[in-house]
C-alpha cells in the first residue's frame, strides 16, 4: 500500500515515516499541482493540506485511490461529489486544537483594539508621545458578536465573556451551554447590526459564500470591528476594502482571504496575482489592520495534534478498523 504526502513542512517528514510503518510513505513538501501526478497516480492514501486542490480533473488521475485525509477542519479544498460517486472515503482532523484558532482570533481582536499596530509604526519612527489617535478601548465595554459556534466560535465567546464582554451569537444550531453561560443567541442581521466587533467561525459552504458581503457590512455600526479566522471566501473582499477605506468599518483582522495562496504559495513570484490580491496588499499597510497568513492554528500544541491524530486515522484505516470520528465521506 502506497500513501502520499503533499504540502509536508520539514519538521512533519521525519514524524511521518518513523509513525507509519504500513505503508509505502512517499512525502512532497510541495502542493499538488506543482507534483507531477505520473508520480503519485498509484497512491492508495493521499494526505493533504488545505492548500492542496482536488478537483475532479485531480483526482480522476489516481488509479486506486482509496482514502484522502486531510490535515486540516476544512474540507473544502476537496471535490467530495466526486469522491462519493468513486467510492473514496475522505477523512479530517475535526478539533485538533479549536483553542489555538480562538486565542488567535483575540489576539488579532486586542491588537486592534489597543492599537498596537499603529503604536509599534509610531515607535518605528522614535516617537514615543501619548495622543489620542492611540487611545484604546476597554474590551468590557463592547459587544462581540459570534457568527458560527462549533468548537471554535464556542471557546471565542467564552473569551469574550471572560474579558466582560456582551456576546451575542448566531448560528443555525444554538449551544445550550453557551446560552447558559450568557450569550445571547440572535439573528445574523440583528447581531451584525449590533455589535461592536464581529467574528466569523463559519465553515465554506455555498450558503456562507460572501457571507460578509456590501449589504450586511451597510448594517454594521459605523467603525466596527471585522475578524475573519474561518475562510477566506466567506468574506467579500470587495466590499471589505471599500468599507475599510470609508472607515464605515473602523478595524480590520484577518487570517484568511480570498485567492491566499498567491501570497502564500508564493506564487506571485511568477507573476500571478489579482484584483483580491491587490487590495489585501493595500488593506495591509493600513495601520487599522492586521493580517496574518493563515496561521491561527500554528501552535505546539495543535501542530502535534495534526500530526498524531493524521497517523492515528492512517494507521486504524490500514488495519481495517473504524475510522468514522473522521470521516467526511
Amino acid at each position: 500500500m502506497k500513501i502520499v504526502f503533499t504540502s509536508v513542512r520539514e519538521d512533519e517528514k521525519e514524524f511521518y515515516l518513523k509513525n507509519i510503518n504500513c505503508c509505502d510513505v512517499v512525502e512532497f513538501d510541495q502542493p499538488i499541482d506543482r507534483i507531477e501526478i505520473k508520480k503519485i497516480k498509484d497512491a492508495d492514501i493521499l494526505s493533504v493540506f488545505v492548500f492542496d486542490r482536488l478537483d475532479k480533473t485531480v483526482l480522476s488521475e489516481f488509479e486506486k485511490l482509496r482514502l484522502i485525509i486531510t490535515r486540516s477542519t476544512g474540507v473544502d479544498h476537496i471535490d467530495l461529489d466526486f469522491c462519493r460517486e468513486k467510492g473514496i472515503k475522505v477523512a479530517h482532523i475535526p478539533a485538533y486544537s479549536p483553542r489555538s484558532i480562538a486565542e488567535h482570533t483575540f489576539g488579532l481582536i486586542l491588537t486592534l483594539t489597543r492599537k498596537l499596530k499603529k503604536i509599534e509604526e509610531r515607535e518605528k519612527r522614535l516617537d514615543f508621545s501619548i495622543k489620542p489617535e492611540i487611545m484604546g478601548k476597554d474590551l468590557y465595554t463592547l459587544s462581540l458578536g459570534v457568527i458560527g459556534t462549533g468548537k471554535i466560535g464556542t471557546y471565542v465567546a467564552r473569551l469574550g465573556l471572560a474579558f466582560g464582554m456582551n456576546v451575542m451569537a448566531y448560528d443555525i444550531k444554538e449551544n445550550p451551554q453557551l446560552k447558559d453561560a450568557g450569550v445571547k443567541y440572535t439573528s445574523l442581521d440583528e447581531l451584525v447590526k449590533n455589535s461592536d466587533i464581529i467574528s466569523v467561525h463559519v465553515p465554506l459552504l455555498p450558503q456562507t459564500y460572501h457571507l460578509i458581503n456590501r449589504e450586511r457590512i451597510s448594517m454594521m455600526k459605523n467603525g466596527a470591528v471585522l475578524i475573519n479566522t474561518s475562510r477566506g471566501q466567506v468574506v467579500d473582499t470587495d466590499a471589505v476594502f471599500d468599507a475599510v477605506v470609508s472607515g464605515k468599518i473602523g478595524a480590520l483582522g484577518l487570517d484568511v482571504f480570498e485567492d491566499e495562496a498567491l501570497l502564500m504559495l508564493e506564487r506571485y513570484r511568477e507573476g500571478r496575482s489579482s484584483d483580491k490580491v491587490l487590495k489585501i496588499l493595500k488593506l495591509n499597510s493600513m495601520d487599522n489592520v492586521v493580517i496574518t497568513p493563515h496561521i491561527a492554528f500554528f501552535t505546539e500544541t495543535a501542530t502535534e495534534n495534526i500530526k498524531n491524530q493524521t497517523v492515528d486515522c492512517i494507521n486504524r484505516f490500514t488495519a481495517g478498523q473504524d475510522i468514522s470520528d473522521c470521516l467526511v465521506v
